[in-house]
């Protein structure tokens, strides 16, 4: 690892019956522009290469574990951060259960910057870059600008697409240019909104990411273990520019720069982004792999069956481009 960046230790949250795998460290890093991002990498003597994991949006390092441990039982090595604003990476406004971001383009330049300063000293090669949700999003767009950089792609139900109507997406481009005068950090206004904490608990009946309670509750007492994991509604800036980056990405042509295979996990039953779009989406990727697998959103949390073909699908594409 680099000699000129000090790194302090960061904590894992752990609890009864679902611990941090063994051989990881967690560490903090602090970018250009000065925000504290929390880092962890696992297995560094890798012989087979890197799956650099990127979460979603309101997720943490904690609620991979699972994930980690599987790459860790497929040799490879695991490196995964917490977004600016979520996690126990620093939160950017005085109510941290907002999920803030001024610009996509702040989440782009982290991401860079990890790579260049810490993974390309720490983490072996080839890269396999997977990301899910918003995280498989930033994935795609760092694999577009810098195609020589991962040795395949895996995106896991990526938000390339969401499912809301075009009038409420034009309503949040508005909201959002109207909140450059000064409402940017507010949250996007939603029924379940808490103007005290800015979120809350979320019952099993009533999500809409998975069928499998016990990893849903995991997940849940993870963040009640350490309240500081929370996070709640988007804020109305970070609607504007999720946005912004998906309209992007649904120019004619997108896609066209990831030279490298890349596998699309679709989840047909998917009530976030959209499977139709983003198979449409995908389509100008050169070296494209598409898996339909029936399953909600997080297809990773899903119940042992869905896991299981996600899995399958994953391990083939691996086997097939590594």
């Amino acid at each position: 690892m680099s000699q000129t960046i000090s790194l302090q230790e960061a904590p894992l949250t752990e609890i009864e019956d679902f611990c941090a795998p063994d051989g990881g460290k967690a560490f903090f890093f602090n970018t250009s522009d000065k925000i504290r991002i929390r880092v962890a990498i696992w297995s560094v003597n890798s012989s087979k290469g890197t799956i650099v994991l990127q979460s979603g949006r309101t997720e943490f390092i904690e609620k991979y574990y699972e994930v980690v441990n599987e790459f860790l039982e497929r040799k490879f090595c695991v490196a995964m951060f917490d977004w600016r604003g979520q996690g126990l990476s620093d939160r950017l406004i005085s109510n941290p259960f907002i999920g803030h971001v001024s610009s996509f383009s702040s989440y782009d330049q982290e991401f860079k910057e990890i790579l260049e300063s810490v993974y390309s000293y720490a983490c072996p090669k080839p890269w396999i870059g997977m990301g899910h949700s918003m995280g498989g999003c930033l994935l795609a767009s760092m694999a577009e600008n810098c195609p020589d950089l991962f040795n395949s792609v895996i995106l896991c139900s990526p938000m390339l697409s969401l499912k809301i109507s075009k009038p409420m997406e034009i309503v949040g481009l508005i909201i959002g240019e109207m909140s450059r005068i000064g409402f940017r950090n507010k949250a996007f206004p939603q029924a379940d909104w808490k103007e005290k904490r800015g979120w809350h608990e979320i019952k099993f009946s009533e999500n809409l990411v998975t069928t499998d309670e016990i990893r849903f509750t995991r997940n849940s007492n993870l963040i009640r273990s350490n309240n500081d994991l929370a996070l709640g509604g988007p804020s109305l800036a970070w609607v504007h520019e999720s946005i912004k980056r998906i309209r992007l990405m649904n120019r004619p042509g997108w896609g066209q720069r990831i030279t490298s295979p890349t596998l699309l996990l679709n989840a047909s039953k998917d009530q976030l982004v959209d499977p139709k779009k983003n198979k449409l989406i995908c389509r100008s990727i050169p070296n494209l792999s598409i898996a339909d697998i029936e399953g909600e959103h997080e297809l990773l949390m899903e119940n042992d069956q869905i896991r299981k073909e996600t899995w399958k699908a994953i391990d083939k594409f691996l086997k097939t481009n590594l």
